[in-house]
């Protein structure tokens, strides 16, 4: 701040790559790149087809059929699976369940498992979270991700075909694929950590980590598999499963891309006094480096709101950044399209201001900041959990779902998905 005046500046969105070998396969929007160009790892992805699975109860029947219909041939405007990602939808096993109970859901699930899926399609009338767990824990402990869909969601006609994009965006990357990579601002060999939380059923918080790195200055995704269950509350144990992490992260690193130049943890709260700070630095003394680090936090800020007075909407354009300290910025990740003053945006009301601030423990120069910042605009447009998902930082948006969906299926549950490992390199938690 100088004076009575902030600082501030407009980011532009980031180019998304959909071909490592070239430059020229990009677009700012996702839809269009990967219609223009398939997805960024077409050409190694290592499968011919994607052999899913197809469950759904014999009262959706009739639905059922026109879901497998419409991922293999389109509807509407969703041209289908193949048309977006270059590589066809087959379905290996379709099984109708007598009834929607738990018992006929698993006895199908069981069966499905022989044919050995890349993915398991499950439809179901409504969200059952009982149904879901059980699913979702049988299928992650058998290294098989699984994508639920509702029939409600598929009620309205005009939403099937943003509703089917968006399913199939989620399946192409929970069997591993790229569909999209975010071109980095920064040449740096960074290795980014995201911590985030979810409450369990007992009111506890419990923690997800996922890991990505840049190579070739395309942000990468890495792998996400919690070392255990570890809950907030229990320090050392959230301590040590963060060093861990770290530790591993780096080494994976290190085979994969040669050494780090540093290490940034994107928290999604205010690091304590005992627990972030001293995982990182018992980690890098175990690995016996001295790369510096930042510990970047984040939260939705209610003491600022950001309006234009110029636009009679009062929405700012999205990517605007004011700087407050030299370790502290509001970023405005929602808001109107930029350069299309005539196009309004979709969502009612003035997006939420986020504020990110570097902890003062860091080790990284404090004249990295701005790039930092500039790094967690660029990881909101790198979401695979949908064309028209929430404006996020990847890091912390996917931390939060793995824990969530960690809550959910039940910490006894949890040890055999961790254990496989066959799930580390898949966003399986979309």
């Amino acid at each position: 701040m100088q004076g009575n005046y902030f600082i501030g500046e407009r980011l532009q969105a980031p180019k998304l790559r959909f071909n490592p070998s070239s430059l020229q396969a990009s677009h700012r929007n996702a839809h269009r790149g990967l219609r223009l160009y398939g997805p960024y790892d077409s050409q190694r992805l290592g499968k011919d087809s994607v052999h899913t699975a197809l469950i759904y109860p014999k009262s959706l029947l009739s639905l059922g059929q026109n879901l497998k219909e419409w991922l293999t041939n389109g509807y509407d405007s969703f041209g289908g699976f193949q048309s977006l990602f270059r590589i066809p939808i087959q379905f290996v096993a379709e099984r109708c369940a007598n009834t929607e109970s738990e018992a006929d859901i698993k006895r199908e699930i069981l069966i499905v498992l022989g044919e050995s899926p890349d993915v398991v399609v499950l439809l179901t009338s409504q969200r059952n979270q009982g149904l879901y767990a059980m699913a979702k824990a049988i299928l992650l402990g058998n290294g098989i991700p699984s994508q639920v869909i509702t029939a409600e969601k598929l009620q309205t006609s005009e939403q099937v075909p943003w509703i089917l994009g968006n399913i199939a965006l989620q399946i192409y990357s929970k069997i591993g694929g790229t569909p999209w990579t975010v071109m980095s601002s920064s040449p740096k060999k960074e290795l980014v950590l995201g911590v985030s939380r979810a409450l369990d059923r007992q009111r506890n918080f419990v923690v997800g980590f996922v890991t990505l790195f840049t190579q070739d200055g395309d942000y990468q995704f890495l792998y996400s598999l919690s070392p255990r269950p570890t809950k907030w509350s229990q320090l050392d144990a959230y301590r040590n499963a963060l060093t861990e992490l770290i530790i591993e992260a780096y080494t994976e690193y290190s085979r994969l891309q040669g050494t780090p130049t540093s290490l940034v943890i994107h928290l999604c709260k205010r690091p304590g006094k005992y627990r972030e700070i001293a995982a990182v630095e018992r980690a890098l003394q175990n690995i016996g480096s001295n790369i510096p680090y930042a510990v970047v936090h984040r939260h939705d800020e209610d003491n600022y709101h950001l309006l234009d007075t110029s636009h009679p909407t009062y929405v700012p354009e999205a990517g605007i950044i004011v700087h407050m300290t030299e370790r502290s910025a509001l970023l405005f990740l929602d808001g109107r399209p930029p350069d299309q003053p005539n196009r309004l945006r979709k969502k009612r009301g003035v997006p939420r201001v986020l504020e990110v601030t570097m902890d003062h423990r860091s080790t990284m120069a404090v004249n990295e900041f701005p790039r930092l910042v500039r790094q967690v605009f660029e990881f909101a447009h790198v979401n695979w959990r949908g064309f028209n998902a929430q404006v996020i930082p990847v890091t912390l948006n996917y931390s939060y779902l793995v824990a969530r969906l960690v809550a959910e299926i039940g910490a006894q549950n949890w040890n055999a998905v961790a254990s496989s490992g066959v799930l580390r390199d898949k966003a399986w938690f979309l």
